[in-house]
């Protein structure tokens, strides 16, 4: 998805990819696919503006594996947080400009100046690593703010369970899975409001910012006082994200999605929807227009877009024509459906008999 390096909202370049991708070989397999699955709602939206049916698109996020991201003290109430104890603030992400390290850099000196008694650690490598070291050594907040490097998956959870905030800047996330794994560890989240972060979490386990440097430091500091009040029960948090994010929930719900293909569950049933009130379930209904409908639909795209994505259709039609010409469809052999199962069986039952067939013979 292109929204999920350069951009940091899902939007207009989205919609002309994916309406240029519907006269290409893959956009038609996809138009021609029974249900599509995507992680959340945000993806949702971007696959329905490629003119598909609603009821061909099910929502079924990542699964997290929440024994892998425990607390330290599992069930037990938290300590309260004084006034004047330390508040750590944990950063595990990939060091780039579309994860908001810009953003990072410029809100951690004005943080740590409002709250003296909060500190950094910080993980992940990317490019943009040198530019967050000179701002430490240019604010000389070595002793405030810990960089780990990259770490391994494994030891995400080691480094997690060290803070009491995860802070997730990030312009632009499909999901953000990270935020799941931060709050199974009993770490309450500051994070961005962008793509499909708000769907991840209930509200009482997160803060959201807009990805503006003023917002992203007065959510943190909100999220600050909440814990040093005691007003956020984060020890609570590992038992709710197990029972949201488990891997059985996520089987259960593909599993579903394909037995109402396959018929074993009713329309009404899977798709939701009840006769008479305006909704038809088809398992294969998909929006269809002509050449010269989608070629309007593409020059309106863009002033210079526009007519590139007509010109690149136009190209890609000529090339249908010509093999067309070349090697007409009617004298292409259609695979047969072999009944696989009854074929496997006779091969078992030939391999049986083979040893009494070749003894007779000697």
């Amino acid at each position: 998805m292109v929204s999920d390096f350069f951009f940091p909202q899902p939007g207009g370049i989205e919609s002309h990819i994916y309406q240029l991708s519907t006269l290409t070989p893959i956009g038609q397999e996809q138009n021609s696919k029974n249900h599509l699955l995507t992680l959340g709602h945000s993806k949702e939206n971007t696959v329905l503006r490629a003119s598909l049916d609603p009821l061909m698109v099910s929502v079924i996020p990542n699964a997290v594996v929440a024994e892998n991201f425990r607390p330290l003290e599992q069930g037990e109430p938290p300590r309260p947080i004084g006034p004047n104890d330390i508040i750590t603030i944990v950063v595990i992400s990939r060091l780039f400009y579309n994860k908001g390290t810009d953003l990072l850099i410029a809100t951690i000196p004005r943080i740590l100046s409002s709250h003296p008694n909060v500190r950094f650690i910080i993980a992940g490598s990317g490019p943009k690593a040198i530019d967050l070291e000179q701002m430490l050594e240019r604010n000389v907040l070595q002793d405030k703010v810990e960089m780990l490097g990259p770490v391994r998956h494994e030891e995400v959870r080691d480094v997690m369970v060290r803070g009491h905030i995860y802070l997730h800047p990030s312009l632009t996330e499909a999901f953000g899975t990270v935020l799941v794994e931060a709050a199974s560890c009993g770490l309450y989240v500051v994070c961005t409001r962008v793509g499909g972060i708000p769907e991840v979490l209930p509200q009482h386990m997160t803060t959201f910012a807009k990805p503006e440097e003023d917002d992203l430091v007065m959510a943190t500091s909100k999220a600050i006082a909440a814990l040093r009040s005691n007003k956020v029960r984060t020890d609570r948090f590992h038992d709710q994200v197990k029972m949201m994010y488990s891997w059985t929930d996520v089987a259960q719900r593909t599993e579903r999605v394909y037995k109402g293909i396959q018929g074993d569950i009713s329309p009404e049933e899977f798709y939701g929807y009840y006769p008479g009130q305006g909704w038809e379930a088809s398992g294969d209904r998909v929006r269809s227009f002509a050449l010269i409908d989608r070629l309007k639909r593409y020059y309106g795209c863009g002033v210079w877009a526009g007519k590139l994505f007509c010109l690149c259709v136009v190209i890609d039609v000529l090339i249908y024509v010509l093999l067309e010409m070349w090697f007409p469809r009617a004298n292409i052999d259609i695979a047969r459906s072999w009944p696989k199962k009854l074929k496997q069986k006779e091969t078992a039952d030939s391999t049986r008999d083979s040893p009494h067939r070749i003894g007779s013979t000697t």
